[in-house]
């Protein structure tokens, strides 16, 4: 399975987050999965990337032009797409994946997520979304999003676009009995 894993690419964060990195390339690794992720060397994607290889499983990298450069973007890997821009990488990313983990992240993979919950929400795919919420990184975002629901700003069907856990043995296994439930269109 192509698993794409949206994740910080900052080399400044405190061990637990590189722990549970490495915890999750070694089951993606072990289970002969692909890992499709943002293409880069440093921070979580790169900890994550190294450790799916080390474990024999596949890496494809997508990076923008922009970020293809030494010292930044993965040389590990087994494929390394390089896209026009950032919009282009996202695209590509969806392009090849089946189910998507997003890690600990910033900016970047707030938009990476919530573009792929947007596009499920809309009905362009009926892919796996699951948060790895490690430590309650994503408490705060997932607060909003109960306001969000509480205020009607979006159907409470929404909930089911994703699923939140508290580590990767459990991201895997939401990812592999995977069952899509049919939502409300948005606009009825």
């Amino acid at each position: 399975m192509n698993i794409c894993v949206f994740c910080s690419s900052s080399d400044s964060l405190p061990q637990k987050y590189y722990d549970m990195a490495r915890e999750l390339g070694k089951l993606i690794g072990e289970k002969s999965n692909t890992l499709v992720h943002g293409g880069g060397k440093i921070g979580l994607m790169g900890v994550l990337g190294m450790t799916v290889k080390q474990y024999g499983g596949k890496v494809i990298g997508v990076i923008p032009e922009k970020l293809n450069i030494k010292g930044v973007a993965s040389e590990t890997g087994d494929e390394l797409i390089v896209t026009k821009d950032m919009r282009d990488r996202k695209a590509t990313l969806h392009e090849h994946a089946e189910a998507f983990i997003t890690l600990p992240g910033g900016f970047g993979t707030l938009d990476e997520v919530m573009e792929t919950l947007t596009l499920k929400q809309l009905k362009y795919h009926s892919k796996p979304i699951v948060f790895i919420n490690t430590d309650g990184f994503y408490n705060h975002l997932f607060n909003q999003f109960k306001i969000l629901f509480e205020e009607k700003f979006t159907k409470s069907d929404f909930q089911n676009l994703y699923a939140i856990v508290s580590n990767p043995k459990e991201a895997l296994e939401y990812i592999n009995s995977y069952k899509h439930i049919e939502i409300r269109d948005k606009w009825l």
